[in-house]
């Protein structure tokens, strides 16, 4: 078997005139794949965030797409061109875009979305309500909750210069006037939130005042 020119000569006769176009035919007929393209809106945000997936920029240059497959990224799956997708917890997730076409060549396309934990609600109660001088006043922080699981630090600042941690406390001034008591807390997704309120101490000095 010989080459000869453009024609293959099998035992010596011309069997097939095919005419091959070496430099250009093969390109011609080459199977593409499709373009997997795709828009989120928004690719950010505070849980819970739902996110619109929008395939519908995908193409095929040879034939059409038959078939749209989502992964989320947080063990969750969708179908079709455009999908919506409901982000619960915090985190950075990865979306990857399928595309099939009527020949079932394949092409797929990644990117990220960041959702960032929403934030603790700190509260506290004290009491007595209207404290005097050298009188004990609890703070109660089990009012605080948090989206995310338990809080985990409770943080006082008494606005004398004198500082606390835990749920609930203790504490005294032997000075009459408004206090700026601060309460941060921190939750298990490392998340925090501050809240302060103005105590108002009656009376001057205490009689057992340092």
């Amino acid at each position: 078997m010989t080459m000869r020119g453009r024609y293959l000569i099998v035992g010596g006769g011309l069997a097939v005139a095919l005419a091959l176009a070496l430099g250009g035919c093969v390109a011609k007929f080459q199977m593409k794949p499709p373009e997997a393209l795709f828009a989120l809106r928004p690719s950010e945000g505070v849980a819970p965030l739902t996110v619109i997936c929008d395939g519908s920029l995908s193409f095929a240059d040879q034939g059409r797409i038959t078939e749209y497959i989502w992964d989320f990224g947080d063990g969750s799956r969708g179908l079709g061109p455009v999908v919506s997708h409901t982000y619960e917890r915090g985190g950075t997730y990865r979306v990857m875009l399928e595309v099939y076409d009527e020949r079932g060549l394949m092409s797929r396309r990644e990117t990220q979305v960041t959702v960032r934990f929403p934030a603790p609600t700190a509260r506290f109660t004290y009491a007595p309500w209207r404290p005097g001088t050298g009188e004990t006043i609890v703070f109660d922080a089990s009012a605080s909750t948090s989206p995310n699981g338990a809080i985990v630090e409770y943080r006082w600042a008494f606005g004398n210069g004198q500082w606390a941690s835990g749920r609930s406390v203790e504490h005294r001034y032997w000075y009459g006037g408004g206090y700026p008591v601060t309460l941060t807390v921190v939750d298990a997704a490392g998340q925090e939130h501050t809240v302060t309120q103005v105590v108002e101490v009656q009376g001057g000095p205490g009689c057992q005042a340092p």
